[in-house]
């Protein structure tokens, strides 16, 4: 997973000291680095505080002797003419100005930090270090130059060495947001997930000081690297609290496509269509995030609004390949074969070196039951891509529908001798098996499958399958591998299901009871789940609920011959979305 990038370097300012002219100078140095815009107000404040500071206080004495209080007065004066220079937006004057006040004063901070600013500006990143570290050096316990010492040795690509000065200076005042928030970045730099969790707490430090858009999104970011969707979900509900009112790089349609990319790859789809369809509305021309707006609804299961969502595309002239293959497939989910085929051909049309869309392509004309067609088709592609094992395995499917027993079996066995990690190829053999009663053939090449990839749920689920059809079925092995199945891939209902059925018949029936709501809340049209859940409300004596689940199976009854090939049809499609 490509992850979005986490807020920039921030520049940390310290809280104002009385008669300190360092840290009232510093305060503005991110703006008179950054935003140019602001140079007359960060003079004006530089401005009262050097007077302030080359002015005694009242009944306060000097201990200086006269040489050093006017060599002072001098360098305060250099540093304020540099900055003048810099209103006028002449640089080398300042530069020169700025060098005069360090040849007075070899470690004056003010004049060290400008030379820095200046030189990170002319992207002299050695000469800005150089700066930075004399400043730091010289004024130890001041927070702006442990931070800016700490910035530019992590665009030097130090960043043990920069977290070390992050660290200095959250000891020496450790409510500093954005110095929190950089350490969290290097700490999150490295990937790895003790270092995440300690990014996570930090941004959460900074975000409890200052909540800010960024830093929430940089939390959503975290949360999903770490896999924890709970707390990606729950940071993306503050996340979305400031979008409002947000006018920072945090709300920009990139940032926003982003975002909504990496939710939904972490499986948070509906957070996913927030921000997606936000990045739409501000781009329409953004293909990418049309066609994963398009995959979170179809996540969320709402077909409509996934083929909306690609039609308005195609109707704007935006039919690239891309977003014509996915609007085949919404098609075929809509049962509407007849306009998936053209969209197919149409995505081949327009990248037609793709070996994805030729096998999806062989892989819809045997789904809608044209295998002889999809046989041809796939031989043309094979013409293209020899050494194409998923090509193969399509080729077989094919021919296994078209009833070509032998023939589905050597074209498998070709895709497995290409690629003997392909897992997929062995979870179809192993269905092949099945359709013609080779049951202990079929769970080897389950087996195999998932000794090449064990991650493949719906493989748990059809080696469960198979093993309840032996006579001595080994019901604690069955359920083991249910429970692999669901865990892998929570979102399969036939999976949870059978889970359900299993701990029904082991009298577990409150867990039963869970599993099968879910599968309702999977697919509300599942008729066999109803009738399921119906015998568990029975035996839990819940009598109302029991007759309401039985007679919503009595409604759907009639569809269970289709369920039952659409149960069929999402164990190919899932098998199949591994190959790509």
């Amino acid at each position: 997973m490509v992850f979005p990038n986490l807020p920039n370097l921030r520049q940390v300012f310290p809280r104002a000291a009385r008669f300190s002219l360092t840290p009232a100078i510093l305060k503005f140095l991110f703006t008179l680095a950054y935003r140019r815009a602001h140079w007359q107000l960060a003079i004006a404040a530089i401005a009262i505080v050097i007077s302030t500071w080359a002015t005694p206080c009242v009944g306060q004495s000097s201990g200086f002797p006269k040489q050093t209080e006017t060599r002072g007065q001098d360098v305060a004066q250099l540093v304020a003419e540099g900055v003048t220079a810099l209103d006028r937006d002449d640089v080398s004057t300042a530069k020169r100005l700025f060098q005069q006040a360090l040849a007075l004063s070899p470690n004056d901070v003010s004049a060290h930090t400008y030379l820095g600013v200046l030189a990170d500006r002319a992207g002299n990143l050695t000469e800005a270090e150089r700066h930075f570290a004399a400043a730091a050096s010289s004024d130890p316990a001041s927070l702006a130059a442990r931070n800016n010492y700490g910035a530019v040795l992590f665009k030097l690509g130090h960043p043990k060495e920069a977290a070390a000065q992050f660290e200095a200076s959250l000891h020496l005042d450790k409510n500093q947001p954005n110095a929190l928030v950089n350490l969290a970045q290097i700490r999150s730099s490295s990937g790895k997930s003790e270092d995440l969790r300690t990014a996570e707490e930090l941004f959460s430090q900074a975000y409890a000081l200052t909540p800010d858009i960024e830093v929430a999104r940089a939390l959503v970011v975290i949360a999903l690297r770490l896999h924890d969707r709970e707390a990606a979900a729950k940071y993306f509900r503050e996340y979305s609290g400031h979008l409002v009112d947000a006018s920072s790089q945090a709300s920009t349609a990139v940032s926003r496509a982003e975002l909504g990319a990496a939710l939904l790859e972490g499986g948070l789809s509906k957070e996913a269509v927030t921000e997606l369809n936000a990045a739409v509305g501000v781009d329409p021309a953004n293909t990418d995030a049309i066609v994963r707006l398009a995959k979170a609804y179809l996540a969320l299961n709402d077909i409509s609004s996934a083929g909306r969502t690609l039609e308005a595309a195609v109707a704007r002239g935006l039919g690239t390949a891309p977003i014509y293959a996915l609007l085949a497939s919404v098609y075929e989910k809509s049962g509407h074969i007849e306009n998936a085929i053209p969209a197919m051909r149409l995505a081949i049309q327009r990248d037609p070196q793709s070996e994805t869309y030729r096998f999806a392509y062989g892989m819809l004309l045997t789904s809608a039951l044209a295998p002889e067609a999809a046989v041809i088709r796939l031989k043309e592609a094979l013409e293209l891509f020899p050494k194409s094992s998923r090509l193969w395995l399509a080729l077989g499917i094919a021919h296994f529908k078209a009833g070509k027993n032998n023939e589905a079996a050597k074209s498998i066995s070709r895709a497995i001798e290409i690629d003997p990690k392909f897992a997929p190829a062995f979870a179809y053999l192993g269905m092949t098996y099945v359709e013609v009663g080779q049951y202990d053939e079929a769970i080897k090449a389950y087996q195999q499958a998932l000794v090449v990839n064990e991650k493949l749920g719906v493989v748990d689920f059809l080696l469960a399958d198979v093993l309840v059809k032996q006579t001595t079925a080994d019901r604690a092995r069955v359920e083991d591998h249910l429970v692999r199945a669901v865990k892998l891939d929570p979102t399969f209902a036939p999976a949870r299901l059978a889970l359900g059925k299993s701990y029904f018949r082991s009298n577990r029936l409150a867990e039963a009871a869970g599993e099968l709501q879910e599968v309702i809340k999977l697919d509300a049209t599942l008729a066999e789940a109803y009738y399921q859940l119906g015998l568990v409300y029975t035996r839990l004596k819940l009598t109302q609920e029991a007759q309401a689940a039985v007679a919503t199976f009595k409604r759907l009854s009639d569809t269970q011959k289709e369920q039952a090939m659409k149960d069929r049809k999402e164990i190919v499609r899932r098998l199949a979305n591994v190959l790509f």
